[in-house]
């Protein structure tokens, strides 16, 4: 079965997945996170993240805190939204040009710098824990 968003709608930017749900964040979205039912994609009610610039280009969500982390390119961040409740936000600095999100086993956060060509591990709470600097020569768009 393909399922398709419709027309007109801006391009998506992250996509991630927890639980029942799919979340997607779109080109210039400030701050809107869209959200569809995993097993019939219809449009659930959005999570808004007033703190998130105009562009977002990764999600990621982590079942074992029920969280969601934004990445936020304007404002060289990353956005933690949990999932029950009121949806509270905490936000922590990153590296420049904050892009690509990513869970490791211990349920840290793994955020990608393609301005400054690091990988940063932060705990869900915003504590780093690791600073990596990436080869130099590594071809991005």
């Amino acid at each position: 079965m393909t399922h398709v968003i419709p027309p007109g709608i801006k391009r998506v930017c992250g996509l991630t997945s927890l639980d029942d749900e799919v979340f997607v964040v779109r080109y210039r979205s400030r701050g809107k996170i869209d959200v569809y039912d995993a097993t019939t994609f219809t449009l659930q009610p959005h999570i808004t993240v007033p703190e998130v610039g105009l562009f977002s280009y990764g999600l990621a969500a982590c079942p074992h805190n029920n969280c969601l982390y934004a990445s936020d390119w304007d404002n060289d961040s990353v956005h933690r939204v949990e999932i029950s409740g009121n949806n509270a936000v905490m936000t922590w600095s990153v590296a420049r040009g904050p892009g690509g999100l990513s869970l490791n086993s211990q349920h840290d956060l793994l955020v990608v710098s393609r301005k400054e060509m690091t990988l940063q591990i932060f705990t869900t709470h915003g504590t780093l824990l690791q600073n990596i600097q990436l080869q130099a020569d590594i071809e991005h768009p």
